[in-house]
């Protein structure tokens, strides 16, 4: 039986790998995979050696132990990958970690992929050449980033992007947020994170008062909660009013106060429900696009981080949606704005008129830049890599 070792180290990459190790079921049923694994892919019974959950733990103790600990986990799954000598190995994102292990798998002369390329566009370009020597694929989700790898001799494929087929499922599906009939709804997005809570949510707070000084009652609310962030980090921020009233949110979906709607997880649906949406930067703002929503992006970063940054990375755009349309499609708040700029771009994204047209027409030209089917792409390219591999040292060897 042939079989893969693959590694994941957080649950978005836990979503793709059991996505893509679902796909090629059919073709090749006799394929055995093994390796670093989350919920997700524990659903598709791949042979658990370590947990992301291992992984979660590393970021919390000293230096030191951060070290050992990697070390023994290293060398804990190159043992198991010595002892069944794998056909090839699937690194899902989190590179940290992963250009690490691709550096002990190809001096095995183990086939490496890497799916979810790194961000080397936005802050690393000096590290593509580590990325060219220590893999043999890169997978890549984002369309704008073939042009950079190809330059740097990276054999990279662009397979798709994930946002689109989730943004499509949202599209198809039923929900009841709660909203008043007939009023369009500004959504708030403040980001999965405590640390982007603490920042995001008190501007999403007060933009929403400046929204209702200067649209009064033309406009409702929704505020997105993630199921990562507690109960207690969301009342530390609202009015002890509002606190009072969102006791039930650990169990209730939805909650309701006044004019606003608190909603918990569900985030790709709400944005297929409201009328205009003002997002934290990330990947959130693609899956708001393609949802046909149209936003507005903001984040707020220390000055001295600020001041680096931009040093640092050099891109034209902060948001996904504009990197990928190659031109400003949404409106980018960074840093420094004012409420009252933000509330206006907000409102009439959301009300009838020219803007909220505009807008729609540019986000609809998207899904023209993005391809969906992710899974099934990348496994077939996947299973043509390896194909190819094998003929050609097949040939080497006559």
């Amino acid at each position: 039986m042939s079989s893969y070792f693959i590694s994941v180290g957080e649950p978005s990459g836990d979503l793709l790998g059991a996505e893509l190790v679902a796909a090629p079921q059919e073709q090749r049923p006799n394929l055995h995979c093994f390796g670093i694994a989350g919920p997700q892919l524990r659903k598709q019974e791949v042979e658990e050696l370590a947990g992301i959950e291992e992984l979660s733990v590393m970021g919390f103790v000293e230096v030191i132990k951060h070290i050992t600990y990697l070390k023994k986990l290293e060398d804990r799954l190159l043992m198991e990958i010595d002892r069944r000598r794998p056909d090839f190995a699937i690194l899902v994102d989190y590179p940290g970690f992963n250009m690490r292990l691709a550096e002990f798998l190809k001096v095995r002369n183990i086939p490496v992929i890497q799916f979810v390329a790194p961000q080397l566009w936005a802050w690393g370009e000096g590290r593509t050449k580590r990325l060219r020597e220590v893999t043999d694929l890169v997978m890549g989700i984002m369309p704008f980033e073939r042009e950079f790898f190809k330059e740097r001799d990276v054999n990279f494929t662009y397979v798709g992007t994930p946002q689109v087929d989730r943004a499509k499922k949202a599209q198809s599906r039923p929900s009841s947020f709660l909203f008043e009939d007939g009023k369009p709804c500004v959504g708030f997005f403040p980001g999965s994170r405590n640390s982007e809570l603490a920042k995001m949510l008190p501007l999403a707070l007060k933009v929403r008062e400046q929204l209702r000084q200067d649209y009064g009652d033309k406009v409702q609310f929704a505020i997105s909660v993630a199921p990562s962030i507690t109960l207690e980090k969301v009342l530390a921020i609202v009015s002890e009013d509002e606190g009072a009233q969102l006791s039930p949110l650990d169990s209730d979906l939805v909650v309701r106060v006044g004019d606003t709607s608190f909603v918990r997880g569900e985030s790709l649906d709400l944005m297929a429900s409201v009328s205009s949406a003002l997002v934290t930067s990330g990947t959130a703002t693609l899956e708001c696009a393609l949802t046909a929503c149209p936003l507005c992006v903001t984040y707020k970063m220390n000055p001295l981080s600020f001041q680096i940054a931009k040093r640092v990375i050099r891109l034209p755009y902060v948001s996904l949606v504009n990197l990928v349309a190659d031109r400003e499609l949404i409106k980018e708040f960074i840093q420094e704005f004012t409420l009252a700029e933000v509330a206006k771009e907000l409102a009439e994204l959301a009300l009838p008129g020219e803007k909220r047209s505009h807008s729609l027409k540019g986000l609809s030209e998207l899904h023209d830049l993005v391809q969906g089917d992710l899974a099934n792409r990348a496994a077939q390219t996947v299973l043509n890599f390896i194909d190819e591999r094998r003929v050609a040292i097949q040939n080497s060897n006559r």
